[in-house]
């Protein structure tokens, strides 16, 4: 969506960007930059991940998500 970058200071919930370090579809700096578009948000990079990190490394993507819901 080329209007979403614009909304994203609306965001005031809790925010985590997680991200395949080898997304050949989106980049990491892409989604460093959406992150850095909401307030307090945080960004966690998935190692030996593309586009699917919960799918291609399950539990790294868990370790990246479980203390953020905690």
């Amino acid at each position: 969506n080329p209007k979403l970058r614009r909304r994203l200071h609306r965001i005031t919930a809790p925010t985590l960007f997680v991200w395949g370090e080898k997304d050949g579809i989106v980049t990491p700096d892409y989604g460093r930059a959406y992150a850095a578009g909401v307030s307090g948000a945080k960004f966690e990079l998935v190692a030996n991940a593309g586009h699917l990190p919960h799918i291609e490394q399950t539990e790294a993507f868990f370790a990246a998500v479980n203390p953020f819901l905690a």
